[in-house]
Order: C-alpha cells, then sequence, then structure tokens
C-alpha cells in the first residue's frame, strides 16, 4: 500500500527529560498524521462552496480531481467544471522528493498554463478560502512539533473525538501565511481533525476543520480514511469555503496524460 505526503510522557519531575520525549512523540505523530495510506489512483468529483460572514453560500463549484501516487510520489489535478466564470481552470500538483512541490495553473482566459512560484502558495485558492499550502499535505519534517495535550478534543462526524494537540512551527518560515499552526489529531485515524493557524502575535486568523470522513475498503481490499468533507474559515472576514467529496472511486488506473502540462492546456 502507497503512502503520500497531507495529521510514552516522561515522569513529570524528569523536566528536561519529559520535555525531549514529548518532541520525540509529537515529531512521530506528525509523521504518522502526514503520511497516511493513499491509493495509486483516484478519482473524486468535489463540490466547493463558497459562504459569506452572513452563512450564505455566494457561490458553488463542482471540480473534478484525479490522482496518481507512484513510488510515495503524488501528483494531483484538478479540474474545474462549474461555475462558467472559472471553468476550465485546471492546476496540476506534482510532488517531488526533498524538494518543494510542483505546481502550474491553467487559466481559460490567457490560454496558456504558467507555473505557480513558491511565493504564491500562501494566497488564495482560485478565489477560496482555501491557499495552494491548504491543496496539499505539509511534510512534518517542514515543521518542529510540541506536543500540547495528550488528551485534547476535536468535533467530527457529529461528535467529539479524543485527540494529540500539537504545535507545529515552520523551520523556515517562508512561503506560508501563518506563524504556527495547532494540530488536533485524531488518537485513532491519525487525520489532522482541526488545525489553527496564528499569526506572529498569536492571534487566531484561520481555522481548517474536517468535518466528517469515513473509513472505506477498496474492492481490491486496500483501507483508507476519506477526507468526506474539509472547512476553512477566515476569522478576519468571517468567510469560510468547503470542500465535500461528492463521489469518488480508488485504485482504478488514471492514465498519464491527466498529469501533463499539455492536459492542463487542452482538458484531453
Amino acid at each position: 500500500m502507497k503512502k503520500t505526503s497531507l495529521f510514552a510522557v516522561a515522569a513529570a519531575a524528569l523536566v528536561s527529560l519529559g520535555g525531549f520525549a514529548f518532541a520525540e512523540d509529537a515529531k512521530a505523530i506528525m509523521e504518522k498524521s502526514t503520511s497516511l495510506p493513499k491509493p495509486d489512483f483516484s478519482q473524486t468529483v468535489l463540490i466547493m462552496e463558497l459562504i459569506d460572514k452572513s452563512g450564505k453560500v455566494t457561490e458553488h463549484r463542482e471540480i473534478n480531481q484525479y490522482g496518481n501516487n507512484k513510488n510515495d510520489i503524488t501528483s494531483t489535478v484538478f479540474d474545474i467544471r462549474t461555475p462558467a466564470s472559472v471553468k476550465d481552470t485546471r492546476i496540476l500538483q506534482a510532488e517531488k522528493k526533498g524538494k518543494s512541490d510542483d505546481k502550474w495553473i491553467f487559466l481559460p482566459s490567457l490560454k496558456s498554463t504558467r507555473r505557480i512560484a513558491a511565493a504564491e502558495r500562501k494566497k488564495s485558492w482560485v478565489g477560496s478560502d482555501f491557499t495552494y499550502n491548504d491543496m496539499t499535505i505539509r511534510k512534518a519534517a517542514d515543521d518542529s512539533h510540541e506536543m500540547l495535550s495528550e488528551n485534547a478534543t476535536a468535533k467530527s462526524n457529529g461528535k467529539s473525538i479524543n485527540c494529540w494537540k500539537i504545535k507545529s512551527t515552520p523551520i523556515a518560515n517562508k512561503n506560508v501565511e501563518y506563524a504556527y499552526r495547532i494540530i488536533y489529531v485524531d488518537k485513532n485515524t491519525y487525520l489532522p481533525l482541526s488545525v489553527e493557524y496564528y499569526e506572529k502575535d498569536n492571534t487566531l486568523s484561520k481555522t481548517q476543520n474536517i468535518e466528517a470522513f469515513e473509513e472505506i475498503t477498496t474492492e481490491a481490499g486496500n483501507k483508507y480514511v476519506l477526507r468526506k468533507k474539509v472547512r476553512v474559515t477566515n476569522l478576519k472576514t468571517g468567510h469560510s469555503s468547503t470542500v465535500e467529496a461528492a463521489k469518488y472511486r480508488f485504485d482504478k488506473p488514471v492514465p498519464d496524460k491527466y498529469f501533463t502540462q499539455n492536459w492542463l492546456n487542452t482538458g484531453k
């Protein structure tokens, strides 16, 4: 089963050693959380909704997502089908070993594909509250990790779930839109159920929550945990965006052509 890159306490008297053990535990947890099993191939229909501060849905999008995971290297394509204002916008994300992901976007208004620079990845993903960084799984090695609590809770699937509460701080604080994150990791599935994004002055600026998830077994007998619905909320504006998996198919081959710049340009 392939994996990709998306989340014991020492005696209290041994303060220095206990702190070291805590850090090691937090790091190990985040390594598992960011490398959960993922299918070699996936096809998903995503529904994205943009929601204003009053709770009104201002835009409803349908997006086809294709995934390819070979030799622990993941490529993902997003093909926006509706509405007309962003139709045929296509984005390719390609993982690289030991390097930052490559990202390209095809803009139908310009009829051209361009590379998304690293500095742009903290910006809005096609006008939503998600950033380009949010649409990929950050590598555990990019952050330092500190255990804040081994008995926290987060809400998902309509219930409170026992979690680890971990503070993750970028080692090289560039091309990210926050100073640090506080992450609530489900002790059962290792999913990062809730993420809080903080600025340098410790102001909470954004949250990301997995509102629903599903543990599934494919026809091939492989088991995965599907992030069924995710919500990002901008606390400065009150605006939020959700992404929900409406349809999905795993372990069925997806043609290699989908993960090329030529397909971005043509959609064929």
